[in-house]
């Protein structure tokens, strides 16, 4: 990812325009190898999806314990309402 910064030499002190007017600047992180083979964009691959995994681990935990709070609420508190209305 690029950072870019800029600042118009007009805005300047007149020294320090004339020092920068000169000068220009380009710094990027450099970019990733190509692979050279299939093996090694297997290799990059399941390393990429070993981290992601690591990442979204505790994910569906947590999806599984919000869907169990949910049934347990209508459970308890929609099905009340139904047989309240029904009486």
């Amino acid at each position: 990812m690029r950072s870019i910064s800029i600042q118009k030499a007009g805005d300047l002190p007149p020294a320090a325009k004339a020092a920068v007017e000169q000068i220009s600047i380009t710094a990027s992180a450099p970019e990733p190898s190509i692979p050279k083979s299939r093996e090694e964009v297997a290799g990059n691959l399941a390393a990429f999806l070993d981290r992601r995994a690591e990442e979204v681990r505790d994910v569906s935990k947590e999806i599984d314990t919000a869907i169990d709070e949910g049934c347990d609420y209508v459970r308890h508190h929609c099905m009340r309402v139904v047989s309240a209305g029904s009486v």
